[in-house]
C-alpha cells in the first residue's frame, strides 16, 4: 500500500510539472531554447592587465535578434568577469565572462544563463586584432586550455580558446576586448519571456 501511495504521489508531481511547463510555454510566452544566440555590442572595455573577478560587463543586444523577436530590441546583457589570468613568463592571459541577466527595454530584468561564444580581442601593443571563438562547455567559463588555435595574429602568435573563455595570443601579452566590439552570446538554458499586453 505504501509503495502504491508513493507511486501515485510521484505520478501526480510529474503531471503537475508537465502542466506547469505547458502553461508557461503558451501563446503569450516566447521561448528561446538552449543554444539560441544573442548578438551584442560591448559597452565597456575589458583588459586582462587590469580586470578583476566580479567586474561588471554589459552589452547592448543588436540585430539580428533571436528568432527575429523585436522584444529584444534595446535590451541589455549583463554579466561579470568570472576569471582573469595576467600574462606572464610561460603564462598566457585568460579571461572568462558569464552573462546572468537580460534587461528588456520595458524595464524587466530576466535571469539568464549564457556564455560568450564569439568576440574580438586586441593584443596590447599590437596593431592587429583577431576575432575568436570561445568554447562554452555547459556554461563553464573557466577551464584548461583546449589544444587548438583558431587564428594567427600579425605577430605570429596564436589566438585560442579555453573552456568558456578567451586565451591570449602569447605568453607575455595581455589583451583587450574593446568597448564597441561585436559579440555572440549563447544560451546554456532555455529562456522564457512573457509578452506584455501591448506586444
Amino acid at each position: 500500500m505504501r509503495i502504491r501511495n508513493t507511486l501515485a504521489a510521484l505520478t501526480a508531481v510529474a503531471m503537475l510539472a508537465c502542466a506547469s511547463t505547458a502553461a508557461v510555454a503558451d501563446d503569450n510566452t516566447i521561448v528561446l531554447y538552449q543554444g539560441a544566440q544573442f548578438n551584442g555590442r560591448t559597452n565597456v572595455s575589458v583588459n586582462t592587465a587590469t580586470a578583476n573577478v566580479g567586474d561588471q560587463v554589459t552589452a547592448q543586444v543588436i540585430p539580428p535578434f533571436p528568432s527575429g523577436y523585436t522584444i529584444f530590441q534595446d535590451a541589455t546583457l549583463i554579466g561579470t568577469v568570472t576569471q582573469v589570468q595576467r600574462a606572464g613568463q610561460g603564462r598566457r592571459a585568460q579571461l572568462g565572462v558569464e552573462f546572468n541577466s537580460l534587461r528588456l527595454s520595458d524595464g524587466r530584468t530576466l535571469n539568464l544563463n549564457a556564455s560568450l561564444t564569439q568576440s574580438q580581442q586586441h593584443n596590447n601593443g599590437a596593431q592587429s586584432g583577431a576575432r575568436v571563438a570561445i568554447g562554452a562547455l555547459g556554461g563553464m567559463l573557466v577551464g584548461n586550455a583546449i589544444g587548438k588555435t583558431l587564428f594567427h595574429t600579425g605577430g605570429g602568435g596564436a589566438v585560442g580558446f579555453i573552456g568558456g573563455g578567451l586565451l591570449g595570443a602569447n605568453n607575455q601579452a595581455n589583451f583587450t576586448v574593446p568597448a564597441g566590439s561585436n559579440m555572440s552570446v549563447t544560451l546554456n538554458q532555455n529562456l522564457y519571456v512573457r509578452r506584455q499586453s501591448s506586444q
